[in-house]
């Protein structure tokens, strides 16, 4: 009996699997339909650290990665560089290493709630669940940070509530070099499992298994207490918002106020910082958060759905119910803990409250605490018809939001991903070695990492480049910087082109941009010009253009 329960078990867990890799993988290369910029950024550091071992701005297997405009966490990178030196550069197999952690991260929940809850059925709904959850599975196919977080935090917990304490502080050290999110989140969430599990550490015995941790820690260490991590939250931090400093001064200068120790009492940054944290903090458990808009950058969220299937509320709802009645219970303690710290990093940036990817540390202890809630109500209900009820509501609402995602999000979200780029320097990456001069448009958005990563261009002659710095390439033709020496980035307009380009010469143009109104140049071009290819957006519209000057006769 034992063993048919056992098989019986496999082969749901098996198909639950199943289900999780099928909406991660599916058209994964063109549903979001191109890279974005940050993708981009991962995907290039990545070829260069498999080529050359060093990030494209040059420096030797760093702790902290320096992108154009930012300086990012380096793990995705390094889990990328394989799978780009191996297997190419596709779409597909740039944001592979993130769908594969998000479907490693459906089995890691499975066995983590089996563990904590002994009990395999809660276990195989929370994986189904989380194999379905839209926020999860829109982050999974797309190369973001916050995938590998998850999935580390997973890994890590599991390991500790096995018992493996020393073991478990790798994927939690890990954690600082996937998204900021965790500098903040992480501490808090070890410092809980240690109160709430008190594990007997025998430290003097065991010192030396603390080595590699310690060694793995140390240069992020340095770099969020006072290098470029720092630098980046205080970019984003409530406590840098020029808006929460005008609203102290205007309230305190109305012209029906008199100066007194009240209004500095009741106006100041300090309440005001608290408030937006508390604002912020709320904000992430809304209904409207979670269940009905959910993030209104329309790259984070398809919009117009909540980040959770509205289907799993009364479960969610009646989980925390049985989760607060049984506190008595380590469980059930870890995950409201985890639930309540969860949003704290995200709160104390600027519009936290609602960003999809600083709260992604949510989702295992909501999906987890509906997952109880449902294995109860499935224990109660013993009524087929019912349970066939809550079945088909499931599929209904997964099936809404899947649509939307695969028939809609795709076309309507286009600019979003910043759609293009990949087709028009495709085309041109052929005329690079016979064309004099190269100009790119640089306004649509940021071109350089684009037109490096879709031309192939070599890491190594990128960092050189890169090293010797952009050069202003201004004049009252152009406005922009020179890369190398014939790779010219900026804009100009449809007057100036003429004398701008000389034979021979190729302009990566942006209808709108250096191309006026609707006047489609691919098939009317202006005379002396001539379209030598032409990009179209969702709509058929003409998007990119390589032109380049006609020899006169």
């Amino acid at each position: 009996m034992k063993q048919i329960i056992k098989n019986k078990s496999l082969i749901l867990l098996s198909l639950i699997l199943a289900i999780a890799a099928f909406f991660r993988l599916y058209n994964l290369g063109s549903l979001p339909i191109s890279l974005f910029g940050d993708e981009i950024d991962v995907a290039y550091h990545a070829v260069s650290l498999a080529a050359t071992g060093r990030d494209y701005m040059g420096h030797f297997l760093p702790t902290y990665i320096q992108s154009l405009t930012e300086w990012r966490a380096p793990l995705l990178m390094y889990l990328t560089a394989p799978f780009v030196g191996l297997l190419g550069t596709s779409p597909f197999v740039v944001r592979f290493p993130v769908a594969l952690l998000g479907i490693v991260s459906v089995y890691l929940l499975y066995l983590l709630v089996k563990k904590l809850f002994q009990n395999e059925n809660t276990a195989l709904i929370a994986a189904f669940v989380l194999s379905i959850t839209p926020w999860h599975i829109h982050y999974s196919r797309a190369s973001f940070e916050v995938v590998p977080l998850v999935f580390l935090l997973l890994w890590g917990t599991y390991l500790f509530v096995k018992e493996k304490y020393y073991a478990s502080l790798i994927p939690f050290v890990l954690t600082f070099y996937t998204y900021s999110t965790a500098n903040v989140f992480t501490p808090l969430f070890v410092l809980g499992l240690l109160f709430i599990f008190r594990p007997k550490l025998n430290l003097k015995n065991n010192w030396f298994r603390l080595i590699i941790p310690a060694i793995i820690i140390f240069p992020l260490a340095l770099n969020i207490l006072f290098g470029q991590a720092a630098t980046r939250f205080k970019g984003i931090s409530i406590f840098h918002d020029p808006k929460v400093i005008e609203s102290i001064i205007i309230q305190r200068t109305d012209p029906w106020i008199s100066q007194s120790l009240l209004e500095t009492f009741f106006h100041n940054k300090y309440f005001a910082y608290a408030t937006t944290f508390g604002q912020n903090y709320l904000q992430a458990f809304s209904p409207d958060f979670l269940f009905l808009q959910g993030d209104p950058n329309f790259r984070q969220s398809i919009s117009g759905q909540g980040e959770l299937l509205w289907v799993v509320l009364p479960f969610l709802l009646f989980g925390l119910y049985l989760t607060l009645r049984s506190l008595k219970e380590k469980s059930s303690q870890l995950f409201l803990y985890w639930l309540l710290i969860a949003p704290i990093a995200s709160s104390l940036t600027q519009g936290g409250g609602n960003h999809a990817t600083r709260l992604f540390v949510m989702i295992p202890p909501l999906v987890i605490i509906s997952a109880v809630g449902l294995s109860k109500v499935i224990i109660l209900i013993k009524r087929r018809l019912l349970l066939l009820i809550i079945f088909s509501l499931f599929v209904f609402c997964f099936g809404n939001y899947w649509h939307r995602y695969s028939s809609h999000y795709r076309f309507e979200s286009a600019s979003m991903w910043q759609s293009g780029y990949s087709d028009i320097f495709e085309q041109l990456q052929p005329l690079l070695k016979d064309a004099p001069k190269i100009y790119i448009n640089n306004t649509a958005a940021l071109t350089l990492t684009r037109f490096a990563f879709f031309t192939n261009y070599s890491p190594s002659k990128f960092q050189k480049n890169i090293q010797n710095g952009l050069v202003s390439a201004d004049s009252e033709l152009f406005n922009g910087f020179r890369f190398g020496d014939n790779y010219f980035f900026g804009e100009t307009d449809a007057d100036r082109l003429q004398q701008l380009l000389s034979p021979g010469d190729i302009f990566v143009a942006a209808q709108g941009k250096e191309i006026p109104g609707d006047w489609d140049w691919s098939k009317t071009p202006p005379q002396g010009f001539e379209s030598l290819a032409v990009t179209y957006d969702t709509l058929g519209k003409p998007q990119f253009y390589l032109l380049t000057k006609i020899q006169s006769k």
